[in-house]
């Protein structure tokens, strides 16, 4: 109650303003998250809503979290400030301010919209199709402005992938993902590593890090990015594997066949390439993203609430994508 009591005297001090003037009427605080602790916070009086995620949460330090919450924040303020991601069609949330002492809180404003994750269960339960379709063609179209807003002339390196392949077989070493399976998946993934062709035709861009489709939300054609605390330089690759990887956990999961994933994932890649404004680029992309989509499935499967069968499936797939290339 303590807790709750001080955010809403820092948010009347410090974020409301930003809105309207004082007096401000009685807040409502409503979670978010079932995992973290995310709060949407609505003034009733001048109908304010912003958004706080409070990082110090369960054993994290207060220092540990302070640094997360920070980064988030400075990474915002790039994008937005810098690399113009502050616009419509493509923008990534507004921060509005931070507070080490009140558990390393973050206010953003609330992004408008519906989030991917919406569009892809519309497509499996109501047949809207081509509304999903749309909506990866607007998912593309953001990421292309994402990973060009910052260029550099890096090369692009396997030690990253291979260092998150790495700790996700740690944590899936106890479970799914035992002596026999990681040995093969281990053995398959080296063929990456080895093969510098895969990472020489193209060069480190801005990720989001962290592209799950409750992460981007969709309102009129509009994409708007939140949760950046992951946001790093990468290989493009890394936030379009993990998109299709989710896609096909998602039909997999729900329908009971991945492969009804595929023409979606397909479409999502070709309107990324159409967007960069090379279809050729189509190639280039697709020739790693079996690489990364392992990561992205791999990364699921350490969810147990998912059940222990789609479990198997995510560990099988994963090994199938890397086995598939380079």
């Amino acid at each position: 109650m303590y807790m709750e009591t001080a955010i809403c005297d820092y948010l009347r001090e410090e974020i409301f303003p930003q809105f309207a003037p004082p007096p401000y009427g009685e807040i409502e605080m409503t979670s978010l998250g079932a995992q973290k602790p995310v709060c949407l916070f609505f003034e009733k009086k001048k109908n304010i809503v912003v958004v706080g995620k409070l990082f110090k949460w369960g054993i994290v330090t207060l220092e540990d979290a302070w640094l997360e919450a920070d980064k988030e924040y400075s990474n915002l303020k790039l994008l937005r400030e810098q690399l113009g991601m502050d616009g419509d069609a493509n923008r990534v949330v507004a921060p509005l301010g931070e507070s080490k002492e009140l558990a390393a809180l973050l206010v953003t404003e609330r992004a408008p919209g519906q989030t991917l994750d919406y569009y892809i269960a519309k497509a499996i339960f109501d047949q809207h199709q081509d509304e999903l379709f749309q909506t990866l063609g607007y998912l593309a179209r953001f990421f292309v402005r994402l990973h060009e807003a910052a260029k550099t002339e890096r090369l692009l390196s396997p030690e990253s992938p291979r260092f998150y392949l790495n700790s996700l077989l740690h944590s899936l070493s106890f479970g799914p993902a035992g002596y026999r399976e990681r040995t093969e998946i281990e053995e398959y993934a080296a063929r990456w590593w080895n093969e510098k062709s895969v990472f020489a035709s193209d060069r480190e861009t801005i990720v989001h890090g962290d592209a799950t489709p409750t992460n981007f939300l969709f309102d009129n054609g509009n994409v708007t990015a939140i949760d950046l605390e992951s946001m790093k330089w990468a290989d493009r690759c890394w936030d379009l594997g993990f998109i299709a990887a989710e896609l096909k956990h998602h039909f997999m999961w729900r329908t009971g066949n991945g492969w009804t994933a595929e023409p979606f994932i397909g479409h999502f890649l070709w309107q990324y390439a159409l967007n960069y404004g090379d279809t050729n680029f189509f190639y280039v992309i697709t020739r790693k993203l079996p690489l990364y989509m392992a990561l992205g499935l791999l990364r699921i499967a350490r969810n147990f609430y998912i059940g222990d069968e789609q479990i198997e499936y995510l560990v099988t797939e994963a090994t199938q994508c890397l086995k598939y290339g380079p």
